[in-house]
């Protein structure tokens, strides 16, 4: 099965309007709970899509904080959340952040980066380099998480079967690999690496290929 076959669906995703909800009460805690408040601006609940984040990287420190809700609107399992709000790695991303804002990077600039601070893994510091429109290697930038690695793995897609053995202990050693591979896609196809990746994300688990001979033959066939 290949994703070319199905760019007339992929170049219509409307990937900046891919939104999570987020309940204030799953973001109470003891760290940045003022910035935290700001984001809510009073309310239990807010809506945060990808528009949203890419129109906040003016400010970097409100930037992190909507970008962890909206990738982890639960704010997730375990402690790495908290751990990355605590005033030391909170800091410490607010000064790496703030030099990727559409910026070009290399790979070992950013694994050296993510490795800096505590909590921080593939999945989140590519959610925050994407919207900060950081390129790396010269290559656009675009989420890498566990759900895109169990796609790749899966074998569904032969355009993805180079980046075969990726896992998540190493991914940001194959993170430039990754985002090659998909711009080569997006070029092929005439998608946006966006709507690959969200296709990725929402599809890849959920498809296969239709074996034998097809019962229906038109829809009045239904």
């Amino acid at each position: 099965m290949r994703i070319r076959d199905y760019k007339e669906l992929i170049c219509q995703i409307p990937f900046r309007n891919h939104s999570f909800d987020i309940s204030k009460s799953n973001w109470e805690g003891e760290y940045q709970s003022d910035l935290i408040n700001r984001v809510f601006e009073g309310k239990n609940t807010i809506t945060l899509n990808r528009f949203d984040l890419f129109n906040s990287a003016w400010n970097i420190e409100q930037f992190i904080i909507k970008t962890l809700m909206w990738g982890y609107p639960t704010k997730g399992r375990g402690n790495n959340i908290e751990t990355i709000l605590k005033d030391n790695n909170f800091n410490t991303l607010v000064i790496i952040l703030d030099n990727y804002r559409d910026s070009e990077i290399t790979a070992e600039t950013l694994i050296q980066n993510a490795n800096s601070i505590s909590g921080i893994g593939v999945s989140t510091i590519s959610k925050f380099i994407y919207f900060l429109k950081t390129r790396v290697n010269g290559y656009k930038s675009i989420i890498l998480d566990r759900q895109i690695i169990e796609v790749i793995n899966s074998g569904r897609f032969e355009e993805l079967n180079p980046l075969s053995g990726i896992r998540y202990d190493n991914a940001l050693n194959n993170y430039v690999q990754y985002i090659k591979t998909i711009d080569e896609i997006s070029t092929d196809s005439g998608c946006e690496p966006d709507q690959i990746e969200l296709f990725l994300f929402s599809f890849g688990r959920n498809l296969s290929e239709l074996k034998g001979e097809g019962y229906f033959d038109s829809i009045d066939d239904l």
